[in-house]
């Protein structure tokens, strides 16, 4: 929705850090805790506890972001049509529930089918609550809101997996599901604390395909999608580049500072982008990427192998928020949890595929060769927000 410079002016002019949108924080902060805590202990749980054969561990571990995934177009629905601040609680408990629920499984089966709940009540969770910080948002601070919002994504990037490998070396296994179980029931806290106007239910009744999908949001979507695709290649595999090239001993190190420089940049590029330069913000980010990319894939040095670390943090946490805020700001205000949902697609299905398409161009020309193919997928990504998405938002902003 189109709005005068006046407006534009008085919106920028507003509190970005209410109670409301500092309490949105610290509970997507505490959510995010909890899942990424819980993520390198499933292997070894599956392993260890249930004796799970490694043929089935990974479909074992793909069915909740595969259930997250195909959930995600009702989640933006739900968000839309119904009261948030309800459903992003109910949500939140039903994922409290679920991590001792897997603890009691008896089998990889009954496991199975608690994260196939729990994928369904993570995609509602995480849309409501996106959908609810934006709603906190004065409007001429979107991108610094969200870029905010964001950095608490990387906080339980960085500390979460720390965090559940040491309850469970330190403790036992049963530790490292209810301490992730106790971040979401604070999180849960945090949530019925939030007060906020009534939310209008929308005029129309009859379901519409837009009410799933946004369809002015589609190239935005496909140029997420390439991009988090390498976000998950990076994510999931440079642990094997590194073992290829001989840098096992320095993974660790290069995901904290990946860690560090994702949470650093979404702090300052919401900003930025705010201030009128989304599209150069994205374009130094993308060429950042590919070059981030193509000098991982080559090197075998430790200094530049861990630097890449930083520099592909820096570009990376530039570019999802500011797709985040790209599809917010296309989408009418009825429909930011449609948008939000798309956002969510975007990377999902970006980090899906990857784990698919990484693991096959690899087994037939190496792991190298598998992030090259990423980084021309950087190049796709750029020409199509050139081309479609940058005069969408010209249009968006006349």
């Amino acid at each position: 929705m189109k709005q005068t410079a006046c407006e534009k002016k008085t919106a920028s002019s507003q509190t970005l850090f209410t109670r409301n949108f500092s309490l949105i924080c610290l509970a997507n902060f505490c959510t995010c805790m909890a899942g990424y805590s819980i993520m390198p202990v499933l292997p070894l749980y599956l392993m260890d506890e249930l004796h799970c054969p490694k043929a089935v561990m990974g479909v074992a571990m793909a069915v909740f972001p595969l259930m997250a995934l195909l959930f995600r177009p009702v989640s933006g629905l739900i968000a839309d049509r119904f009261n948030r601040r309800r459903v992003l609680i109910f949500s939140t408990l039903v994922c409290v529930a679920c991590f001792p629920l897997c603890l009691a499984a008896a089998g990889v089966l009954l496991f199975m089918l608690v994260r196939l709940l729990h994928g369904v009540a993570f995609s509602s969770m995480t849309t409501s609550q996106a959908t609810i910080a934006v709603d906190f948002m004065p409007e001429g601070k979107i991108g610094t809101g969200i870029g905010f919002f964001s950095s608490t994504v990387s906080l339980g990037m960085i500390f979460g997996p720390m965090l559940g490998l040491f309850v469970a070396d330190a403790f036992s296994y049963a530790a490292a599901f209810w301490v992730p179980s106790a971040f979401a029931l604070a999180g849960a806290v945090f949530q019925t604390l939030l007060h906020f106007k009534k939310q209008n239910a929308p005029v129309r009744k009859k379901l519409t395909p837009d009410m799933f999908f946004m369809k002015k949001g589609l190239y935005a979507l496909s140029a997420l999608l390439l991009v988090s695709l390498m976000q998950g290649m990076i994510t999931n595999y440079v642990s094997v580049l590194a073992r290829e090239h001989g840098l096992a001993d320095y993974d660790s190190l290069f995901f904290l500072l990946m860690g560090l420089g994702l949470m650093t940049s979404r702090l300052f590029s919401g900003y930025v982008s705010d201030r009128g330069f989304m599209v150069q913000l994205i374009c130094a980010a993308e060429f950042f990427t590919l070059g981030g990319v193509m000098l991982l894939s080559m090197t075998t040095s430790p200094v530049v192998f861990v630097l890449c670390g930083a520099m592909l943090g820096v570009s990376m946490g530039a570019l999802t928020p500011s797709f985040q805020t790209i599809l917010v700001r296309l989408a009418d205000k009825t429909q930011r949890g449609v948008a939000n949902s798309m956002y969510f697609i975007g990377m999902d299905g970006g980090v899906f595929f990857a784990l698919i398409a990484g693991g096959v161009i690899a087994d037939v020309m190496g792991m190298a060769a598998a992030y090259l193919v990423g980084a021309l997928g950087q190049i796709l990504a750029l020409a199509i927000f050139l081309k479609f998405v940058v005069p969408q938002l010209r249009k968006e902003q006349a």
